[in-house]
């Protein structure tokens, strides 16, 4: 590069004394060969922009196609060398301003002024395209896939652009750097409130972080912002959500430390999704079973061995009674057989996890009558077939409640007083 400098100062010379001999004034001259020079440096720069661009596009093609490297994909995606080789021309020009403008000492350091403001847009361009290619490394790999590496990104990229404007203001303004440092201090209050929003997220992501509140990819439900659906992107001031309906809704990043959200990831780690449903029973068609349905029912499969065993206890409690002369005798009863069928018929199915708590209980009684609870969990955590394994148990619910002689409770609709009314007019007639 030095021979290239002396190259335009020999040839600058040799411009000058000839504008001279052939009766130019020294004044335009001197003109002549600031614009000359300042032509062909436009043309060297260019041509080495044009030269490193082409060399290390080439370069990193031909080895890419050799290697099929994607870490260099992802650089040529985020224009990393792009920005790389705009920097070499621009130190060129840097250093070439006081050969071309010699003579015109004035406008020497506004020029270089110029040309150092345009490197360090440059290298922030640089730095930025590198902060994003670590981001899509990182999230690439399994470790860090699910942490909020967007957001300490975006810290990095702000930070970067911070330092870029102090170094320029530096530049511009002839200051030193430390200098503008202790002036950011005194407006550190100012800057706090410009930058709240910014630092509560923050704040905000190192804690959902350290306490592995949020990933990337966890099912979540946030009721006060209308979120249902998987995580898409953490970032330093929201956090992204691709609703079951495709739509996105954006929670601030904060929200998830200051209020409270349903996170589904336990039950996608765990070994089963929950079953809790619940039949309503009309109270009055609960009854003791008569021996009849006893008798169908001890040559069921699901319920022969807890017939024969509760007969045994019952007969043992009621011959007691009898013989002591005090209690209360005791009979099965339609809803009871009902409940432990439904058990059982749990209990045989293979997609219902065994290991897990699984029951059948009786709610509080109401005015709509006694709600009878299915609480297991299936093996299945997939949305769709976990929702046809719970409506092919209640399927069976619904149509095996008659055989126990029980009513599924309803409220009243218009075609049930259109029959009474009916019935009351054929009667009237």
């Amino acid at each position: 590069m030095q021979n290239t400098f002396n190259i335009e100062q020999k040839l600058a010379q040799w411009v000058y004394q000839w504008l001279l001999q052939i009766g130019v004034s020294e004044e335009k001259a001197m003109w002549v060969k600031l614009f000359f020079l300042l032509g062909v440096m436009l043309i060297l720069v260019w041509a080495i922009a044009f030269i490193s661009r082409r060399i290390v596009q080439t370069s990193i093609r031909a080895y890419s196609e050799r290697v099929h490297q994607p870490l260099l994909d992802t650089l040529v995606e985020n224009q990393t060398f792009k920005y790389l080789t705009r920097i070499i021309p621009l130190i060129f020009a840097m250093l070439s301003m006081p050969v071309v403008l010699h003579g015109f000492d004035t406008i020497v350091d506004p020029a270089q002024t110029i040309i150092g403001l345009l490197m360090i847009v440059t290298v922030n361009q640089f730095i930025q395209s590198v902060l994003k290619f670590v981001k899509s490394v990182l999230l690439g790999t399994d470790a860090f896939k699910d942490k909020p590496i967007a957001a300490y990104v975006q810290v990095g990229s702000i930070v970067v652009n911070i330092l870029a404007v102090l170094i320029a203001i530096s530049i511009i303004t002839d200051r030193s750097i430390l200098s503008l440092f202790t002036a950011v201090g005194a407006m550190s209050a100012a800057l706090l409130l410009i930058f709240k929003d910014t630092l509560a997220g923050l704040a905000a992501s190192v804690r959902i972080s350290s306490s592995d509140m949020l990933r990337n990819g966890d099912w979540i439900e946030f009721s006060k912002y209308g979120a249902d659906g998987t995580v898409m992107d953490i970032n330093l001031v929201s956090v992204k959500v691709r609703n079951f309906d495709n739509t996105y809704t954006t929670v601030p990043t904060s929200a998830f430390t200051a209020d409270a959200f349903k996170n589904w990831r336990g039950m996608e780690e765990s070994e089963g999704r929950r079953i809790k449903r619940s039949v309503t029973i009309s109270q009055h068609s609960v009854q003791f079973a008569s021996q009849e349905m006893i008798d169908r029912f001890c040559k069921h499969p699901l319920l022969s061995s807890y017939i024969t065993e509760k007969l045994a206890e019952i007969n043992q409690h009621n011959e007691k009674v009898q013989k002591e002369g005090k209690g209360v005798t005791r009979n099965l009863t339609n809803l009871g057989l009902f409940r432990m069928y439904l058990r059982n018929y749990l209990h045989e199915r293979m997609d219902i996890n065994k290991e897990m708590t699984l029951l059948v209980r009786q709610l509080s009684p109401s005015e709509n009558g006694v709600p009878m609870e299915i609480y297991c969990f299936s093996k299945i955590k997939a949305w769709v077939e976990f929702e046809n394994i719970q409506s092919d148990i209640f399927d069976h619910v619904f149509a095996s409640v008659k055989d126990f002689e029980l009513e599924i409770f309803e409220n009243p609709s218009d075609k049930s007083f259109s029959r009474l009314l009916k019935l009351s007019q054929d009667q009237v007639s």
